[in-house]
């Protein structure tokens, strides 16, 4: 339902783990700095030049990607590698096929709107905004304003999706790990607890299993 209009699909979430090591193969780092100053760094890259085949050939968004945009979908890849890798810990492989994700996914009739993942399990659908900040997320708006837009795209997507399937939505707010160099470990506990606690979202909201228990989120 959601591979067509994804820039990229996987119909088992745990092959992203391929796509993530293999096709790109990157070593990549959740750093301080802004989105444009970062990607200098990357602009020729191959990895670069792979994600920027992949949004072009699936001629779906009408324009070129930006820098910004690539750094941004590398800082996220890290949060989701992280997330199939609880998933995998957690769940036997049976229900790991059944779960797909979707990156890039434009939202129909919405003049370009487009969801940074759809998770889906069956009939149920997780979307899911991403965002780095600075500053912890707590004592900033930056949740209220993901979570603003995942309404928005929410009711979108109800528009022409049947009746029948239950839309969730998750913000993540990442924060950068490394300052140049130099790991930053509050920043990186944070957002392994964070990654914790969307798996255990997705197990206990999307799986359905609402009796699971994760002590590392809380």
């Amino acid at each position: 339902m959601f591979s067509k209009n994804s820039m990229i699909s996987f119909e088992k979430i745990e092959k992203f783990l391929d796509f993530y090591v293999k096709v790109l193969n990157v070593q990549w780092k959740i750093r301080l700095g802004k989105p444009n100053n970062r990607g200098e760094e990357i602009y020729n890259k191959t990895y670069t030049e792979k994600l920027r085949k992949i949004f072009n050939s699936k001629n779906l968004f009408r324009r070129s990607v930006s820098i910004a945009e690539i750094v941004s979908w590398l800082d996220s890849f890290v949060v989701i590698e992280s997330l199939v890798n609880f998933l995998k810990k957690n769940l036997t492989q049976t229900t790991l096929n059944e779960i797909s994700l979707h990156c890039e996914y434009k939202i129909s009739m919405s003049k370009n709107r487009r969801v940074d993942f759809v998770i889906q399990y069956k009939k149920r659908v997780l979307l899911v905004e991403f965002r780095v900040s600075e500053k912890f997320p707590n004592i900033s708006n930056v949740w209220q304003k993901k979570e603003l837009e995942l309404i928005i795209y929410k009711e979108l997507i109800k528009n022409y999706i049947d009746e029948s399937y239950r839309i969730y939505v998750y913000a993540f707010i990442a924060m950068p790990e490394y300052k140049g160099k130099e790991k930053i470990h509050k920043h990186v506990t944070y957002n392994e607890k964070n990654v914790a606690h969307l798996g255990e979202y997705i197990i206990k909201y999307i799986l359905g299993r609402m009796d699971y228990e994760n002590t590392t989120s809380k």
